[in-house]
């Protein structure tokens, strides 16, 4: 089992601090190439089916690279295009599924344009307790009268659309459709129509990412996230918000319940099938962060050890010199040079889209502000960094880690951020309140981490619960055939 986890948690096995390495090459790589070989040295067993099928589905390949992983899930996609292209009673039966759900919920969340609320299934919205019309558990309910009550294909039926609230991917089959448009159904209800303000490009039979398709306790009243951690997301990220102004984002639950259902139908142990999701999770999360934190991580590494911002005058902080010496050199024209390109501080004032001449007080005004918005960033992406496991090692790129193996206690961060305590746990000649702004924003970043795996671990446990291991070789995808 240990070495089952270090093949999907592979980012988190190794130790090693952030420092000043360069921390995203390219993790999905990285990740892929290491579990392929060590998946295949695996001895044959049911274990090794779960990983195998696991990764067959996520084709970490698929990804041209890191900054994919935010945009959608392209291996499930393809996953998904294919089956629904070659497997009609699939398609026929996710067409009619779909078409049931658009008819029998709604498309959206906002009853009137005055209403205060995300559009969006939000954390203040769950099936069968603020929206009695739809009780707990109906969407998996709806899906099992259309795979013959086969809870392995029914989670397969909703992960269809469910794996993603955007990019779900493309599907057709044109022989499935003239069948059901001949037997009577309009084209409306095999396709969702484009809305004025839909970003979508081309129709599509799965739901908008307003629809209650994505509610909270669709899958079983258990398979959401706590109401604690809901009023911890609120309160660290959403200081005086409302839950229902935000984005429940309910498909991390619906996606990672039809991964764990592949796993578990190939195999693998339920219990393990929940570990392997749950570290996938945090694989993900880890990539996103390393996406936000980069630049201005590597940008706060740099001018540390810039010889302009580490003598520095008594009393005066580490970022407040860092826009006095990024000014200076915007005032005397310092950054137009070849040579400047490898300048911090003019890095600085390109990363920030400074005026690289502040000759006229307003572009002085500007350029300044834009330093300052950015310092809060910088200064916790760099504290991020130092603190916490990520970076790079014999070559392999890892992802950010919650991990936290440096820096100040956990319990004095919590100090800082939750009970306004003043007190500078950062050094690296921070300001207290810059300290104080960063470890907020950090502290933030790590309920990130507890809010996406919570509802992955949410999914994977209903799936564990109700879905069966089959034959080898075979696959709920065979069963939508079968009468």
């Amino acid at each position: 089992m240990n070495l089952v986890l270090f093949i999907c948690g592979i980012a988190f096995t190794f130790s090693v601090g952030a420092a000043e390495k360069n921390i995203t090459e390219n993790q999905i790589s990285s990740a892929d190439r290491i579990a392929s070989i060590l998946i295949n040295t695996l001895p044959e067993s049911s274990t090794k089916n779960g990983l195998k099928r696991y990764y067959e589905i996520l084709d970490p390949s698929s990804y041209a690279d890191d900054q994919e992983v935010a945009v959608s899930n392209s291996g499930v996609a393809n996953f998904f295009q294919h089956h629904f292209k070659k497997n009609a009673c699939f398609s026929e039966a996710a067409y009619r599924f779909y078409a049931d759900v658009r008819k029998n919920s709604r498309s959206q969340q906002k009853l009137s344009a005055e209403e205060v609320r995300n559009n969006r299934p939000s954390l203040g919205d769950k099936s069968g307790v603020t929206r009695t019309d739809l009780p707990a558990g109906w969407l998996y309910e709806k899906a099992l009268k259309y795979t013959n009550g086969n809870p392995n294909a029914a989670l397969s039926l909703i992960g269809l659309c469910g794996h993603d609230d955007v990019s779900q991917g493309e599907f057709t089959n044109q022989d499935v459709e003239t069948k059901l448009l001949g037997e009577g159904m309009l084209w409306s209800e095999l396709f969702e129509p484009r809305g004025e303000n839909d970003d979508r490009e081309t129709e599509t039979l799965c739901p908008t990412k307003t629809a209650d398709f994505f509610l909270p306790g669709s899958l079983s009243a258990q398979a959401d996230i706590s109401d604690s951690l809901k009023r911890k997301i609120l309160r660290t990220q959403y200081p005086g918000k409302k839950p229902e102004q935000i984005a429940a984002k309910n498909y991390h639950v619906l996606g990672a319940a039809f991964m764990t259902c592949q796993m578990i139908e190939a195999g693998m142990n339920p219990v393990l099938a929940i570990k392997v999701e749950s570290m996938a999770a945090n694989m993900y999360r880890g990539i996103r962060l390393c996406q936000n934190i980069e630049i201005p991580a590597q940008l706060f590494f740099k001018l540390q050890r810039h010889r302009d911002v580490i003598f520095r005058p008594m009393g005066v902080s580490f970022e407040d010199r860092i826009v006095t010496k990024a000014l200076e050199r915007a005032k005397n024209n310092a950054c137009v040079s070849e040579a400047s390109k490898k300048d911090a501080l003019c890095e600085l004032l390109k990363t920030v889209g400074a005026p690289m001449d502040v000759s006229l007080p307003r572009l002085e005004a500007r350029a300044k502000t834009q330093l300052e918005n950015y310092m809060a960033n910088m200064v916790a992406s760099g504290l991020y960094a130092s603190w916490h496991i990520s970076g790079e090692i014999a070559g392999i790129s890892l992802p950010c880690s919650r991990e936290q193996l440096f820096g100040p206690n956990p319990f004095m961060k919590w100090l800082v951020a939750n009970a306004n305590v003043s007190l500078n746990i950062c050094g690296k000649g921070l300001s207290t309140e810059s300290c104080k702004r960063a470890v907020k924003t950090i502290t933030a970043w790590e309920v990130d981490f507890d809010w996406t795996v919570s509802q992955h671990v949410a999914g994977a446990q209903f799936a564990a619960k109700v879905c069966k291991p089959l034959a080898k070789g075979t696959s709920s995808m065979d069963s939508f055939c079968s009468k």
